[in-house]
């Protein structure tokens, strides 16, 4: 059975990213204010942007040699001028990778090297990593460039090399490749995203759909401490506000009070959250000292919320929480409730117009319908090309017939409404029976005594098989003992099925290691778990 959004289809343009931008579907007007930096209130405009990342294209182009298809590098915490070197690569027929900021050396080495990146542009307290990396992968010393508007330690701003002449921009081919967004390696090392132009104009033009009655509104001003280089924030925060000329305060990275202070002072009415932020929104007592009230809409993705957390922040707010769902391989909106609409509780909302899904067993393949749980599958547009230097990878996950897996166990109601269960790869299987470990930490999150849990697999030799241990980091560290533990164990005990019990335990934590995106970095809980030697007893015996 196919499944697809009850929307018609939309009109995807044929022109690539920057010609897409530069053609102002939005009618943005030149002096319009876009990127803020919310602690000196420097700022662009939207023909300041222009300007400049023509400016930045024909530097590369007279100064480097850059030619269509090199690769540039961006190595960096979010800058308020983050997106000039991206559209200004991309204008001068370029591929951009964006790098993650906590990455060591040897993590950077292996993206510059899968990406074939030539040029890096980073900032001064990144230079250790960055020119280690780039030496080691033979990018020359003069190829990296800095951020901050000012040269230093022996490196040049990347506005030095701005050309006295406004690049003409390259036409592109609309299936070349226009980011290389890295996997975020919660199971592995990270593989490179093929996205090209067509998955973003079109996942972009998704995105204005769904959205257009918030895109309407006046005066809105976003607030972005989202790492602008994944996905989420790459589209909802630079591109989507460079479409509708929205006012976006661009925090370097998050800090609850800083994050707060910026919604008071610039007035905020639209922010993107994952699900640590939500927790803290929901629970933590400084968020009461805060003039919030102009904020609008808040959207979260990334991982499940649980209705109990959304019920909380609104209650606080005043402002309802939708949930979405998207991957860097969808680039990255696949589904979101709607501005304005409340779909069930726990529900990520309808597919996105232009998108068809389909749900399959995992063990036989046969499809499912209304209510049923199995693999998820999309086909649409916005589905990535591929897996870079990966073509095993890419079989696996993209099949002959187009259809995308996404290795997300969901249902859907009759409605069009979709429920993310869990990650394929992340059910604990305990006797034959599959327990989603999201069901479990969302359960968890509402004890009120628990900050934040992770749940993951624990081997029992003695029944041969996985049972389920509780990661949690208490509200308040004095009470981490045995009779909170006990407390949490039969809370779920309340809660669950047989089966879904906490046979392996819980064990007490004090943060919870999530990926930038918000997503639970399980594969390092479990390195943990191992290297502890944690009893694998169980707790109860059937």
């Amino acid at each position: 059975m196919i499944f697809q959004s009850s929307d018609p289809d939309p009109i995807y343009p044929e022109v690539d990213i920057y010609h897409f931008l530069e053609s102002n579907p939005c009618g943005v007007q030149p002096g319009k204010k876009i990127f803020v930096n919310p602690v000196t209130e420097e700022y662009l405009t939207f023909s300041q942007f222009q300007i400049e990342t023509k400016q930045f294209a024909a530097g590369l182009q007279d100064k480097f040699g850059f030619k269509p298809r090199d690769v540039l590098a961006i190595f960096s915490y979010n800058q308020y001028d983050f997106g000039v070197p991206i559209l200004g690569t991309l204008c001068a027929g370029g591929i951009v990778t964006t790098i993650n900021h906590s990455y060591t050396v040897d993590e950077v080495v292996h993206q510059l090297k899968d990406s074939g990146a030539k040029y890096m542009v980073t900032i001064i307290d990144l230079l250790p990593v960055a020119t280690k990396a780039a030496e080691i992968c033979g990018i020359a010393p003069e190829a990296i460039l800095l951020f901050g508007g000012k040269d230093g330690v022996g490196k040049r701003s990347y506005k030095s090399v701005y050309s006295k002449r406004l690049a003409a921009p390259i036409k592109i081919d609309m299936e070349d490749i226009a980011y290389l967004c890295y996997s975020s390696g919660t199971t592995g090392k990270s593989k490179g995203v093929m996205l090209t132009h067509r998955n973003i104009t079109s996942n972009l033009t998704q995105i204005m759909s769904y959205d257009a009655e918030v895109i309407k509104e006046k005066n809105l001003v976003i607030l972005v401490f989202l790492p602008l280089y994944h996905i989420y924030g790459l589209m909802n925060c630079l591109h989507i506000s460079l479409i509708t000329g929205a006012e976006t305060v661009i925090m370097s990275k998050f800090d609850l009070p800083s994050f707060l202070q910026n919604i008071q002072k610039f007035e905020v009415t639209n922010t993107f959250i994952v699900p640590p932020v939500a927790l803290a929104l929901a629970k933590h007592p400084m968020v009461l000292d805060y003039n919030l009230s102009s904020l609008r809409h808040m959207a979260c993705g990334a991982a499940p919320l649980p209705k109990e957390l959304c019920n909380l922040i609104e209650s606080r707010l005043g402002v309802y929480c939708r949930q979405g769902f998207g991957m860097t391989e969808a680039s990255p909106l696949v589904a979101c409730q709607r501005p304005g609409q409340r779909g069930p509780d726990g529900s990520v909302g309808p597919l996105v117009a232009g998108l068809k899904a389909k749900i399959i067993d995992p063990a036989t393949g046969k499809e499912l319908g209304v209510g049923e749980q199995g693999e998820w599958l999309i086909y649409g547009p916005n589905v990535m090309k591929g897996y870079l230097n990966n073509p095993e990878a890419t079989k696996i996950t993209i099949r002959e017939d187009g259809w995308m897996h996404t290795g997300d166990i969901v249902y859907v109601d009759a409605q069009g409404n979709w429920f993310v269960v869990d990650r394929l790869k992340e059910l604990i299987k305990y006797k034959g029976f599959q327990i989603p470990a999201a069901e479990l930490e969302a359960l968890l999150q509402t004890h009120p005594k628990v900050m934040d849990a992770a749940v993951i697999p624990a081997y029992d030799a003695a029944q041969a098989t996985e049972i389920p241990r509780a990661y949690i980091v208490p509200h308040d560290a004095s009470t981490a003992d045995d009779a909170l533990k006990k407390d949490i164990i039969d809370f779920i005990t309340s809660k669950v099925a047989p089966h879904k019990k906490l046979r392996g335990g819980v064990v007490f934590i004090n943060e919870i290691p999530k990926s930038a995106s918000g997503k639970i970095l399980r594969k390092d809980i479990v390195k943990l778990d191992r290297e502890q030697n944690q009893t694998t007893q169980a707790l109860a015996r059937l």
